[in-house]
């Protein structure tokens, strides 16, 4: 198991106009956000169209891939694009 990282918060966002499958279900993308975890819904949002909804997740962000994204306290970094 890989070890987490501290002050990394993984947030799922749902693209309200952007609906796929045969359940036109919202798109999902997931972004990472370097602020305390009660924030990181709304750092996240500022990111995104006004009418995207945003959630937390549990994922654990792993040491390897705080090194890869390299960021700094405040950052918020897309890691997925829906398609």
């Amino acid at each position: 198991m890989t070890d987490p990282a501290p002050g990394l918060t993984i947030v799922r966002v749902f693209m309200t106009d952007n609906l796929v499958g045969p359940e036109r279900q919202p798109a999902v993308q997931l972004w990472v956000a370097a602020v305390p975890r009660d924030e990181a819904v709304a750092a996240v949002l500022k990111w995104v169209p006004n009418r995207y909804k945003a959630e937390l997740t549990d994922d654990i962000v792993s040491f390897e891939l705080t090194e890869l994204l390299d960021l700094k306290a405040g950052d918020v970094s897309e890691l997925s694009s829906a398609k």
